[in-house]
C-alpha cells in the first residue's frame, strides 16, 4: 500500500468522522426544532380542530417510526409499506420546483355553464332565470377572452391530495391566497410525522386570520372521499369546490386514486342544488298533506311486522322481464314495491302490487299516472310517497302514508309539527333521491327488512339496446315517433360495471341513484339485497341471474304484513289548522333585502366580487339549523345555481374589466331572481305545482 493511499484513507476517515458529527449536530438542532414545533402544532390542533388533535393523542406509532434529517436539515420520512423516503436529500428544494411548476401550469375544475337548456315556454321563476343565466355565459364565451393559465395571487379554492410533510403547503399558501383549502391525505401516519416537520400553527392561523377556511380530509380512501367531500360541501355550499385548483404532491396509487375518483364524481357538484320552485311547491305540497291528514312516516313504538318477509322493489329497467315468472309465482309470498311507471308494467303483468311508490311535485306527473292507470287498479293498492308529492295522488289509493325527504322547506316545517304536537321529531329515511327506487329501497331499509329483492333497478340501458321492460308505458323504439307510448329520459354516453359482465349506459341521474343506493346498502350492513339480472353492478348487493332464483317459502300472511307496517310506522299529525305564520312571509322578506342590500353594493376588484359573494353565502348559510332553516332552503338552491358560475367566472379570464363588466350583468340578473322569489313567495307559499296545467 503506497503512502499516498494511506493518505487519502486518512483523509477519507476524518471526512466521514467530521460528516458524522455534522450530522449529529443537524440531528441534535432538528429534534429541539421538531419537539417545539410538535408542542405547538398540538396546542393550536386543539383549539382549531379538537377532533383531530384528540386522533393524534390516541394514535400509536409503529416501532420503527423515525423521521429521518437530511443533510440539508430537514425532516424526511419513510411511509409505511414503502421503501423509499417521500423526498430527496433537499425536501425544500424539491418542493419549491413541484409548487412553483404547479402555478405556471396549474390544473383547475371547471364547468360548462352555457349547456344548461333553454326552455322560454317554462315559466317558473328559477327556469327563467337559468335560461337567462345560460344566455348571458353564452355571450361571454363568444367573445373568446383570453384565459388564466397559471395561478393567481387569490384563488377560490385549493384541493391538495397529498400532505406529505407539509413543506409544500406553506410555500404554497404564500404565493396565493384561497378561500377554502382542502388538504387530503390518506396516510394519517404521513400527517403525524409531518406535525414535527411544518410549522400548522402558522399555517392555521394565517388562514384563519385571512378569513379562510382549511379542511382535513385524513385517512381519505375511495370509500369515504367523495361522501365527506359531498357532506362538506351540503354544509358550506357547493360553490366551495367548483373552481378548484387541484395539485398533486405525491404520485402514490392511493393518491391517484382520490383524483381519478375526482375527476368522475365532480359532476355531483355541480347540480342537484334544489331551486326555488321546488322548495316552494315541496313545503306548499307539505302543508297540504298535512291538512289532509295523511299518516307520516314515524319511528314504531311498537313493531309486528316479521321482518324476514321477503320485499320485491320493483323498476321499469329491462331486465324486469327476466324475472317476470319468478315474480308471478312468488307474489303471495313477498309484500312488492311498484317504482314510479313499474306499477303499470306489473299490471300489463298480471301482477298486482301492494305499495306504489312516488315522489314527484308536478302536477305533469300527477296527471300521468291518471291516465296510464284504471281508478280502480289504485284503489287495489297503497301509496308511500315523499312529502313533497303532489298532494292530490293520496285520494287515488285505498290508503297512503308519505316521508320526510331530508334538505327540504317543508320536511323542516313537518318537523316544528310533530315536536309541537306530538312532542317527537320525525325520522328522514337516509339516501331516498333522486329517483322513486331510491325512496322504495330506502323505506325497505329503514323499517328493517332483511331479504330485498331488486327487479328491473338497472339504472341503464342494456348493451343489447333495451331501456325499458316491454310493459313499460316508454316507447321501444324512441325515434319511431308514430309508436305509441311515452319517451324516457336519454343516456348520454357513462357508463356502469353490469352484474355479469359488460356495462349498462347511463347518465347523471341514474349515476347519482346509482351512487346513493349504494350507500344506502353499506348504510344498514347485515340485510341481504339481491340484485337481479343483468343490470349496473352495486356494491353490497348480491348479483343474480332470474333463473338462479328459488322460489320463496311460504312467508306469514302477506295483508296481515302490510296492515302492520302501515298501523306501526305512520301516524297522524291530526291538526286541524295551520297555523300560517310559521312559513315566515315577513322574515322572508328581510332574508331577500339583505342579500339584495350586499349583492348591490359597488365592487372594483375580482377580489372584492369574491368576496361579496362570500358575503352573501355565509349569511344564508348562517340560517341553517335555526328557526329559520326552512327560509334557507327556499333561497339556498338559487343562490348556489347563480353563485358557481359567478365565482367561476371572477377566476377564468385574464382581463380583469372584461371579467367585471361580464360579472355585472349577471349580478343583475342574480338580483332579478332575489327579487322576484320575494314576491312570489308571499303571494304563493300555499300554491300547488301546476305545471303540466294547460
Amino acid at each position: 500500500m503506497s503512502q499516498k493511499s494511506l493518505e487519502e484513507q486518512i483523509q477519507q476517515l476524518d471526512e466521514q468522522l467530521s460528516s458524522s458529527v455534522e450530522h449529529q449536530e443537524r440531528e441534535t438542532k432538528f429534534a429541539t426544532q421538531a419537539n417545539e414545533r410538535f408542542a405547538r402544532n398540538i396546542s393550536c390542533f386543539e383549539k382549531y380542530f379538537p377532533d383531530i388533535a384528540k386522533a393524534i393523542s390516541e394514535y400509536e406509532l409503529r416501532d420503527d417510526f423515525c423521521i429521518h434529517v437530511t443533510s440539508t436539515g430537514y425532516g424526511n420520512f419513510v411511509p409505511k409499506n414503502h421503501k423509499a423516503p417521500i423526498y430527496s436529500d433537499d425536501p425544500i428544494a424539491q418542493v419549491t420546483k413541484q409548487v412553483e411548476h404547479s402555478i405556471q401550469h396549474p390544473t383547475f375544475s371547471a364547468t360548462d355553464y352555457t349547456s344548461c337548456p333553454v326552455n322560454d315556454d317554462d315559466e317558473r321563476v328559477h327556469i327563467r332565470y337559468m335560461g337567462a343565466l345560460t344566455k348571458a355565459f353564452r355571450e361571454i364565451q363568444s367573445q373568446q377572452q383570453e384565459r388564466i393559465s397559471k395561478l393567481p395571487e387569490n384563488f377560490p379554492t385549493a384541493l391538495i391530495f397529498g400532505i406529505g410533510l407539509g413543506y409544500h403547503i406553506e410555500l404554497l399558501l404564500e404565493k396565493t391566497n384561497f378561500d377554502y383549502c382542502f388538504l387530503i391525505e390518506p396516510d394519517f401516519e404521513v400527517f403525524f410525522a409531518s406535525l414535527f416537520c411544518t410549522d400548522w400553527f402558522s399555517i392555521i392561523e394565517k388562514v384563519d386570520n385571512n378569513g379562510g377556511a382549511l379542511f382535513f380530509q385524513l385517512g381519505a380512501d375511495k370509500d369515504n372521499f367523495i361522501k365527506d367531500l359531498e357532506t362538506l360541501a351540503d354544509d358550506i355550499g357547493a360553490f366551495s369546490v367548483v373552481r378548484s385548483f387541484c395539485y398533486q404532491h405525491t404520485p402514490l396509487p392511493e393518491i391517484i386514486e382520490l383524483i381519478q375518483q375526482w375527476s368522475m364524481q365532480y359532476f355531483r357538484f355541480q347540480y342537484g342544488h334544489g331551486f326555488f320552485n321546488d322548495a316552494i311547491t315541496g313545503m306548499s305540497h307539505t302543508v297540504h298533506l298535512v291538512e289532509k291528514n295523511t299518516p307520516i312516516l314515524a319511528s314504531p313504538t311498537q313493531n309486528r311486522v316479521d321482518l324476514s318477509t321477503p320485499i320485491f322493489i320493483v323498476g321499469n329497467g329491462p331486465s324486469l322481464d327476466e324475472a317476470e315468472e319468478f315474480i308471478k309465482e312468488n307474489a303471495n309470498k313477498a309484500i312488492i314495491f311498484a317504482a314510479g311507471t313499474a306499477i303499470t308494467s306489473l299490471y300489463n303483468k298480471g301482477i298486482q302490487c301492494d305499495f306504489h311508490v312516488l315522489v314527484e311535485r308536478p302536477y305533469s306527473n300527477y296527471k300521468i299516472f291518471g291516465d296510464i292507470l284504471p281508478a280502480e287498479e289504485y284503489k287495489k293498492t297503497n301509496l308511500i310517497g315523499l312529502n313533497t308529492l303532489y298532494p292530490d295522488n293520496t285520494d287515488r289509493y285505498k290508503w297512503a302514508g308519505i316521508a320526510g325527504k331530508g334538505n327540504e322547506a317543508g320536511t323542516f316545517l313537518l318537523e316544528v309539527m310533530s315536536q309541537t304536537l306530538n312532542n317527537k321529531g320525525i325520522p328522514l329515511m337516509p339516501y331516498c333521491n333522486p329517483v322513486v327506487a331510491n325512496t322504495a329501497l330506502s323505506f325497505a331499509m329503514f323499517a328493517g327488512f332483511k331479504n330485498i329483492y331488486l327487479f328491473g333497478i338497472d339504472n341503464g340501458n342494456l348493451m343489447t339496446g333495451e331501456h325499458h321492460s316491454k310493459d313499460s308505458i316508454y316507447r321501444n323504439n324512441l325515434e319511431d315517433e308514430n309508436e305509441d307510448g311515452l319517451v324516457c329520459i336519454r343516456m348520454d354516453g357513462k357508463y356502469l360495471p353490469a352484474n355479469f359482465g359488460g356495462q349498462v349506459e347511463t347518465n347523471d341521474l341514474f349515476m347519482a341513484a346509482h351512487s346513493q343506493l349504494e350507500k344506502l346498502i353499506g348504510h344498514y350492513p347485515y340485510r341481504s339485497v339481491y340484485n337481479i339480472g343483468n343490470g349496473a353492478k352495486l356494491k353490497g348487493a348480491h348479483p343474480v341471474r332470474a333463473e338462479e332464483l328459488i322460489p320463496l317459502p311460504t312467508s306469514r300472511d302477506i295483508d296481515h304484513q302490510i296492515e302492520f307496517l302501515k298501523s306501526d310506522y305512520f301516524e297522524q299529525l291530526n291538526l286541524t289548522d295551520f297555523d300560517d305564520t310559521l312559513l315566515g312571509v315577513g322574515a322572508f322578506n328581510e332574508i331577500c333585502d339583505h342579500v339584495l342590500g350586499i349583492a348591490q353594493e359597488p365592487v372594483g376588484t375580482i377580489k372584492e366580487a369574491s368576496e361579496n359573494l362570500m358575503r352573501q353565502a355565509r349569511y344564508v348559510y348562517s340560517l341553517r339549523n335555526t328557526a329559520l332553516h326552512h327560509l334557507h332552503h327556499m333561497i339556498k338552491g338559487a343562490l348556489l345555481y347563480y353563485h358557481c358560475p359567478m365565482l367561476s367566472l371572477l377566476y377564468t379570464y385574464t382581463d380583469e374589466q372584461f371579467t367585471l363588466e361580464s360579472y355585472e350583468k349577471v349580478n343583475v340578473l342574480w338580483q332579478g331572481y332575489v327579487t322576484e322569489m320575494k314576491d312570489y313567495y308571499q303571494h304563493n307559499y300555499r300554491t300547488k305545482c301546476d305545471l303540466g296545467k294547460e
